[in-house]
């Protein structure tokens, strides 16, 4: 019997070896090589953790078996959540308020501004709390507050004028509505994120250390999205850059000289906004947050961007050429897809806790900034 260019055949027995051997599973990263009975992807996982005891493990799997349930309920209804933040995008209040209210099992009528983005933020954390770490997000949330007390408190003036900035440039709007536009989409990616969010139990995980793949593979689709992650983390690291300036220099325009060679230091906070997005972590001085360097990945960005990159689905390796070289093409560097998915994870993960600290901004805003 043929199936998809490929035949059926009997069982003799066990699996022998003779053929290659895929273990597939789609919560997992899977194993490509040598055959071994009984190592399913799950105890194969198992062994991936880094535990120091089975009870551990058992618990950390738990954890991560809660999030996918909860992946499970909510990719089916990744068309209601992208409707939802198209009414809010829209400025549909009554509709969104009374659609997103439906969705979560509760009640909002007000229409004073700050409500309605708490709803909306109530959302987008509630949606995607399985692909987040909720601890730091609430520690993270709490930062914020604290540190916009801190810049009302010490530099007044400074900071309401870093504020008109951003509202009078349309920044702030413009960028919460391009954080909001990738929600959906990846939501959509839940299913190569899996295995991407399995490495969460892998203590000291680094790319490439993991020998395994993903049961699905569709980095063409992807690739869009990594490039769109970084492009806002690219804009969002204006306002982290601004807020620096100020807690050391008392002017969200007053930039360092930068320690890195080769780079001259950006002349305004509007400057410093068309640097590119692989220089832009130099220039921020014993920041207040603390960017992942992993995350900005200027080389893959910039070859995704320019469509230099090949992709091998057999051995599942993406590369990429990030260089300027003419014709040649000679420097070629490579990861993983699964490697690839988790920096969509990360990266996610960055933009979100950036995104929440312009809800902070937006409600000092509403509550005592222009009242």
């Amino acid at each position: 019997m043929e199936l998809l260019g490929g035949t059926y055949k009997s069982a003799d027995g066990p699996f022998s070896g003779t053929n290659p051997f895929v273990d597939l599973h789609l919560d997992f990263p899977v194993r490509y090589g040598k055959y071994e009975m009984g190592h399913t992807p799950f105890f194969a996982a198992l062994d991936l953790i880094n535990a120091e005891s089975m009870e551990e493990k058992t618990a950390l799997y738990q954890f991560h078996s809660m999030r996918l349930d909860a992946l499970n309920q909510l990719y089916t209804r990744a068309d209601t959540v992208r409707n939802l933040i198209r009414l809010y995008s829209e400025k549909h209040f009554e509709l969104f308020l009374r659609d997103t209210g439906r969705f979560l099992g509760q009640t909002f009528s007000s229409l004073e501004p700050q409500d309605i983005n708490a709803c909306l933020y109530l959302l987008v954390s509630t949606v995607f709390e399985p692909l987040i770490l909720r601890d730091s997000v609430s520690k993270i949330i709490d930062g914020y507050s604290g540190l916009v007390y801190t810049l009302a408190q010490q530099h007044p003036k400074s900071f309401g004028a870093f504020l008109d900035f951003l509202l009078d440039t349309n920044f702030l709007k413009n960028l919460q509505l391009d954080c909001l536009e990738l929600y959906p989409n990846v939501l959509e990616a839940e299913l190569p994120l899996r295995p991407a969010l399995f490495l969460d139990l892998v203590k000291d995980y680094r790319k490439g250390v993991v020998a395994a793949r993903i049961s699905t593979d569709d980095f063409p689709h992807y690739k869009d999205l990594y490039k769109d992650l970084s492009e806002v983390l690219s804009r969002q690291l204006v306002i982290v850059a601004g807020i620096n300036n100020l807690l050391i220099r008392g002017d969200f325009n007053a930039f360092a000289d930068p320690a890195t060679k080769g780079l001259k230091k950006p002349r305004s906070l509007n400057a410093y906004a068309d640097r590119p997005f692989g220089e832009k972590p130099f220039h921020l001085d014993d920041c207040w947050f603390n960017v992942d360097k992993d995350v900005v990945d200027n080389h893959l960005r910039n070859a995704i961007a320019h469509f230099k990159t090949e992709y091998n689905d057999v051995t599942q390796v993406v590369t990429y050429y990030p260089s300027k070289e003419g014709v040649g093409q000679d420097h070629a560097e490579t990861i993983y897809f699964l490697d690839f998915m988790r920096k969509i994870l990360e990266s996610f993960r960055e933009v979100h806790y950036l995104h929440h600290l312009i809800k902070v901004l937006f409600f000092y805003t509403y509550l005592i900034h222009r009242t």
